[in-house]
């Protein structure tokens, strides 16, 4: 799925097209979440939730921002529009940040930013995979990342459905 450039300057306006392209931006950033969410683990970090940023997304700049600096995000930016001007791709990525925190952090800090998530943080931690926050589109959302869905690994066997069933 495609979405104009634009869109990822902030909502589109439609709040099913916004949670799509959250969605999108898990999806083909499943490599570095599972990067940071093992490095989080390795150091030790109780049930990591991974933050994924749009550092061009009029939200999720300004807390881009707060974390690593302007210059940081500036340069973030600028390196990845070269890679644009470079590649041949037809879809424009956005640049993002990943980090993570604890759950019990993330259950006390993402609510003070975006209260519509207090809901879902009040769960349990995920079982099985990893709560992923997309700040983007004008928002933010919580996914349920599935071990499953680690780059290269294959469902079981016996999870997967049968002809005829």
């Amino acid at each position: 799925m495609n979405f104009p450039e634009d869109h990822f300057s902030g909502s589109t306006g439609n709040a099913e097209h916004d949670m799509d392209g959250r969605e999108h931006l898990i999806e083909s950033s499943l490599p570095r979440l599972f990067s940071a969410f093992d490095l989080a683990v390795d150091q030790g970090l109780v049930d990591p939730v991974v933050i994924l940023i749009d550092c061009e997304d009029t939200v999720g700049d300004p807390i881009a921002r707060g974390w690593e600096g302007n210059d940081a995000v500036d340069a973030a930016i600028m390196s990845n529009v070269i890679d644009e001007r470079t590649s041949r791709g037809d879809e424009r990525p956005t640049t993002i940040l990943v980090k993570t925190v604890s759950f019990s952090d993330g259950q006390q800090e993402l609510p003070r930013w975006f209260p519509y998530l207090s809901d879902t943080l009040t769960n349990e931690p995920a079982i099985d995979g990893f709560y992923a926050v997309v700040i983007s589109f004008g928002g933010a959302g919580v996914f349920t990342v599935p071990m499953s869905a680690r780059p290269g690994v294959s469902e079981p066997e016996s999870s997967r459905e049968k002809p005829g069933d």
